[in-house]
């Protein structure tokens, strides 16, 4: 059944298109490109649901509504997609914006939690934010996870950015978890301190009960993948209880990227 989400969250037609590369390619029975129209935005949508709401037992409340993870930053981004050719469905997604775009609407996704006014100015003007990233769990293998990654490539040298940051998670409301993690990344020497963004009042984590080895703490995949391609931590934790999330600002230089695979992602691909 098609979904037809109300006109203050569903968008007109995929935001600002000169920004959005012309990326369109098959690796074995997996294809990637941008969303282009309201059906494609509705099959990331319903991924994000699937992932977070029903495996994860996270996700916004009123997605249980609508089947869809919608949110007000969706109009004004752009939806890279992952497809699985054989079945036609939807198996990978990443929300991505630019400071422009970010600017041109509600901001950063990233701003409600962190104070990004710490980050320095050239930093943010030559980011991109990620956000609502999700991948089917039948298909969480090399050739997706590769594909993803060339597609935030593709999206940074088509706009000239150098940096990729937003929040990583932990599915957790409980705080000493977050500060738990946190003690974990500094102690790896993974958190920075040239700069760092101050998490917003009511976003705080607090708590005197610990119960976990911080040397020992999970780390989710997808926050460790970034950690070992150079991601550092410099903000957080921030308790997400719209979401039912524990929160991690995250920066990746590409400069700072291991050389060999920048070069793989970027193979190839249409600059400006």
């Amino acid at each position: 059944m098609r979904y037809h989400a109300s006109p203050s969250l569903r968008p007109v037609a995929p935001a600002h298109p000169s920004q959005r590369p012309p990326l369109d390619e098959t690796r074995g029975d997996y294809a990637i490109r941008f969303a282009h129209d309201q059906s494609d935005l509705d099959a990331c949508y319903r991924l994000r649901y699937t992932v977070f709401n029903l495996e994860l037992g996270e996700g916004l409340a009123g997605s249980e509504r609508t089947q869809l993870d919608v949110d007000k930053f969706d109009a004004q981004c752009h939806h890279l997609m992952v497809i699985h050719e054989s079945s036609g469905t939807v198996i990978g997604t990443y929300r991505i914006q630019t400071a422009a775009m970010a600017d041109a609407g509600l901001g950063f996704y990233s701003a409600q939690e962190f104070d990004l006014a710490s980050m320095p100015d050239e930093m943010t003007a030559g980011s991109i934010e990620l956000g609502r990233a999700c991948i089917s769990r039948e298909h969480r293998n090399r050739v997706v996870l590769f594909l993803l990654w060339r597609g935030l490539m593709a999206h940074l040298l088509w706009n000239k950015k150098r940096y990729l940051f937003g929040c990583s998670s932990l599915t957790s409301q409980t705080a000493s978890d977050g500060l738990w993690a946190f003690e974990h990344l500094e102690r790896k020497g993974l958190v920075q301190r040239d700069w760092f963004c101050a998490t917003r009042p009511g976003f705080e984590c607090t708590a005197t009960d610990f119960s976990t080895n911080a040397e020992d703490f999970p780390i989710p995949s997808l926050f460790a993948t970034y950690l070992r391609h150079g991601a550092h931590v410099c903000g957080g934790p921030a308790l997400d209880r719209e979401f039912g999330t524990i929160d991690f600002l995250t920066l990746i230089d590409k400069q700072e990227f291991d050389s060999r695979l920048a070069a793989l992602f970027a193979l190839g691909l249409p600059e400006r």
